[in-house]
């Protein structure tokens, strides 16, 4: 997946990232719960319009599944934790508005779903750093 398009970005938040990454384990784990599930829903609601990108299929049905196993899991987990609104979820379902709006306004272009995989690819980045640390936090 990806093209040869340089110096494409999209909005990230990297504050909030900066936030969860101190934050309580429950919340980091409820973090990545809720990230996952935008990150499939943005990818599965537009997958028939993807028209204009070359990413194989079959790859993107395998990273799909992937990501729906893990946040299945994770949610077994935050399950044990009290359930209330958080401040992050109003700010992440924001961010994901957001590269949906620029997915739109580019008319699902190319261009516009490279930089929807590089946001993609920079949150998992994040997230996995962030899953590291919870998972050494809870071993403990």
């Amino acid at each position: 997946m990806g093209g040869n398009y340089h110096d494409i970005t999209a909005p990230f938040p990297g504050k909030l990232y900066n936030w969860i990454d101190n934050a309580k384990v429950e919340n980091q784990l409820k973090f990545l719960v809720l990230t996952l599930e935008h990150i499939i829903r943005l990818m599965e609601s537009r997958e028939s319009s993807m028209n204009a990108v070359q990413w194989n299929q079959n790859t993107l049905q395998h990273f799909l599944a992937g990501l729906s196993r893990q946040s299945s899991e994770l949610k077994e987990c935050v399950a044990q934790y009290p359930s209330r609104k958080e401040s992050y979820e109003r700010k992440i379902k924001s961010h994901f508005r957001k590269l949906d709006k620029i997915l739109k306004k580019e008319k699902y272009s190319a261009q516009a779903w490279e930089k929807i995989r590089r946001a993609v690819k920079h949150h998992l980045q994040r997230m996995d750093i962030i899953a590291s640390n919870a998972m050494s936090f809870l071993k403990v």
